[in-house]
């Protein structure tokens, strides 16, 4: 297996389809899985999972908690359980924009061995449009970056990234409680090798009240409306 998409969701009833048919959609030329992360949401969210899994049961695992757990374990068990060469990442609440973003990081992370990550540019937008929509990256990231820049700000898109799996044989008991799981994740890969930029827009990050914080936007030169 070449390549795991974890879905992680939570009262996303509204979003999750569309981010998982975007993982579906994906034109790639080796095998893929999506392991689905749901962690007892209220609303419907579980029941669309569920028939999703049900119509693409080689393709889709379903990890249902039994109880709300709001934290890092059922992820990192996902990682664990993990099949795939490489990971891809995806929260419920955000999608992919082109069909050829796993095959384009592939290629990058077989091209360049001495990267333990990869990731790209996306776009991120206001549900309720409140405000224009912004690029998460500005037009001057580097295109290859350290674990000290990373230990700076987190620049990588929760949409955008990829990392070779396998690195190391347990997460650290501080990496379950914390708030920013994925910057935490990208921390501990990061201490194996370098963080590769593509510099393509092939995802999109969601702003909306149900969702995480509000990134801060870093360079008012990648706005646009």
């Amino acid at each position: 297996m070449k390549v795991t998409t974890i879905v992680t969701t939570y009262n996303h009833e509204k979003f999750i389809a569309e981010a998982i048919n975007s993982v579906l959609m994906q034109k790639v030329n080796f095998d893929q899985e999506i392991i689905i992360v749901e962690d007892c949401s209220t609303d419907r969210t579980r029941e669309i999972v569920i028939g999703l899994q049900e119509t693409y049961p080689d393709k889709i695992r379903l990890m249902l908690a039994d109880r709300n757990r709001n934290d890092n374990k059922a992820f990192a068990q996902a990682i664990y359980d993990a099949r795939g060469q490489y990971l891809a990442l995806l929260d419920g609440d955000d999608y992919w924009t082109s069909p050829h973003k796993l095959q384009r990081q592939i290629e990058f992370l077989e091209r360049y061995p001495e990267c333990t990550i990869c990731f790209h540019n996306a776009l991120a937008f206001y549900e309720d449009k409140s405000q224009p929509s912004y690029y998460f990256n500005h037009i001057h990231q580097k295109q290859f970056s350290t674990l000290e820049d990373l230990w700076e700000g987190n620049f990588i898109a929760g949409c955008s990234v990829m990392l070779r799996r396998g690195l190391f044989d347990r997460f650290p008991e501080w990496f379950y409680p914390i708030k920013w799981a994925d910057w935490a994740l990208y921390i501990l890969t990061a201490r194996y090798g370098k963080i590769g930029y593509i510099g393509e827009v092939m995802g999109a990050y969601r702003i909306h009240k149900g969702g995480g914080l509000v990134r801060t936007q870093r360079d008012s030169t990648t706005r646009r409306g």
